[in-house]
């Protein structure tokens, strides 16, 4: 039991020495992408079919759009994230393990990755959900798991973004981040179909 709790500290700490000892001889940016490395391995999830539902096919993909696999995976990494003790903070995207991140954060950081190992990545590593509105998804009516839904919260434009899980009856469910005060950032939650909140469902663009 003794080497066990050991090795559960080690795992714990590693990250930390490992950056302590990445930015004595490297750079802050190269340190990051290394730890950030180590943490996809140790939270690798192969496929986004470990929930045991049923992945969409490909079938009417729109050209330019993330195939129903990895937005499946996504959303695995976002189930990761809601089981974490993330925080809010505005404008951030850390990697599992930290971590804080905004709604468009966790996006971005699900989808990178679900898309790491592969011969796909995102148009761009940085995004507000007004941007990913816009410019880099795909319209659709019929969203998969992964796919965006796109809200707003003062009637004009998309200000807030969430990973689609399901339609559920006259519910949509997806999982999101946000500002909560204290306690966790990132949950699944629901409103009805036809509320006013929801703009619209997005496939991310992939390249």
């Amino acid at each position: 039991m003794k080497n066990f709790q050991n090795a559960r500290t080690l795992k714990k700490w590693l990250p930390l020495f490992l950056m302590t000892f990445l930015f004595s001889f490297s750079s802050c940016s190269i340190a990051f992408e290394i730890i950030d490395d180590f943490l996809y391995d140790e939270f690798y999830i192969p496929d986004g079919s470990s929930s045991g539902d049923t992945v969409s096919d490909d079938s009417d993909l729109p050209a330019g759009g993330c195939p129903a696999q990895l937005a499946a995976t996504a959303f695995e990494y976002a189930k990761k994230y809601a089981a974490a003790d993330t925080q809010y903070k505005f404008g951030a995207q850390d990697g599992l393990r930290a971590i804080q991140v905004d709604c468009s954060g966790l996006v971005v950081r699900c989808y990178r990755y679900a898309l790491q190992d592969t011969d796909y990545s995102l148009l761009q590593n940085d995004m507000a959900s007004l941007y990913m509105y816009q410019h880099a998804t795909i319209p659709t009516t019929n969203p998969r798991r992964g796919d965006l839904v796109f809200m707003t919260y003062n009637n004009s434009k998309v200000s807030h973004v969430g990973i689609f899980d399901r339609f559920e009856g006259n519910q949509v469910y997806f999982i999101d981040a946000i500002d909560q005060g204290k306690g966790k950032c990132v949950t699944e939650r629901h409103y009805a179909r036809t509320d006013s909140k929801i703009v619209g469902y997005g496939i991310m663009k992939v390249k």
